[in-house]
């Protein structure tokens, strides 16, 4: 944890506490006092992020694997292909939808900055048709 609220006046002036006067009571109090800012200021931060989906968490590896069949063998989102390949990857039907919506997500953003998160060259992504 960084400290976002830590002043370097203070910071300073405690450190030559501690080496001038070996009182370390002003660096302390600098430290707590950072220390819960930035405490209550990750924690807002936090709160403002969303949680992972679970198709990127619990199923990655058939994320991966359906997003590179896609791009390779495809070159196009086909939900009825990728809806087959969660039903043979014994995906929970309560949760294919979600995961194939996850793909077809993934799959429209696509681009040359994150293609090599899926193990993808630059070539790879010619010839693809996006709706």
């Amino acid at each position: 944890m960084s400290f976002i609220a830590l002043d370097d006046r203070t910071y300073i002036d405690g450190l030559i506490g501690i080496y001038e006067m070996n009182n370390v009571s002003l660096l302390r109090e600098v430290y707590i006092d950072a220390y819960l800012a930035s405490a209550e200021d990750y924690k807002t931060r936090r709160a403002e992020v969303d949680a992972p989906e679970k198709a990127a968490v619990a199923y990655r590896a058939f994320v991966k694997d359906a997003f590179r069949r896609s791009v390779l063998d495809h070159k196009a989102f086909d939900r009825e292909v990728i809806m087959d390949m969660a039903a043979a990857a014994e995906i929970p039907e309560q949760d294919r939808e979600a995961v194939v919506d996850y793909v077809g997500a993934q799959f429209l953003g696509l681009h040359e900055g994150n293609a090599i998160r899926y193990k993808l060259k630059a070539e790879d992504l010619s010839g693809i048709q996006r709706e």
